[in-house]
């Protein structure tokens, strides 16, 4: 499984992340910043894509929705979580139905930030998807018939 060394935190309050980002380079992941969803996009277009994307509900110039649309097109197999100090059960909804990969409420213990992020890179790879399948078969063809 691959294991997630970049992070792009798309954010407009450096504070409020500074926690995250002290939490992510302690478990040795490298983050990048944008404070708008036209700064994402630039960071984005770089030759050196991010393994993930974590982004705040709102920004200076758009959303979350913004956010993801700008991922599925640039680095389609990005997963982007959603962080949102608000516990709102319609955005949790409206987040996965439009593609993000998770939905959290800080504040997390960095093991569950670490699970949070394996997992989402994990689901969004369809080769990975289609290898954990293919292998799952292959123990059902090797198990004994149960009698």
């Amino acid at each position: 499984m691959k294991t997630v060394r970049s992070v792009l935190l798309v954010h407009n309050e450096p504070e409020a992340f500074r926690g995250l980002e002290e939490m992510l380079n302690e478990l040795e992941i490298h983050t990048s910043h944008a404070h708008a969803c036209a700064e994402a996009r630039d960071i984005l277009r770089e030759a050196n894509p991010v393994d993930a994307v974590l982004t705040d509900v709102a920004l200076p110039d758009g959303t979350w929705r913004g956010i993801i649309r700008s991922v599925r097109r640039m680095a389609k197999e990005t997963p982007v979580i959603v962080m949102s100090r608000a516990v709102n059960l319609k955005l949790y909804l409206d987040t996965q139905d439009a593609g993000a990969a998770d939905f959290i409420v800080p504040p997390m213990a960095p093991r569950d930030l670490a699970y949070v992020l394996t997992t989402a890179m994990y689901q969004r790879s369809p080769s990975r998807i289609r290898r954990a399948a293919s292998g799952a078969r292959e123990d059902q063809r090797s198990q004994p018939p149960a009698h």
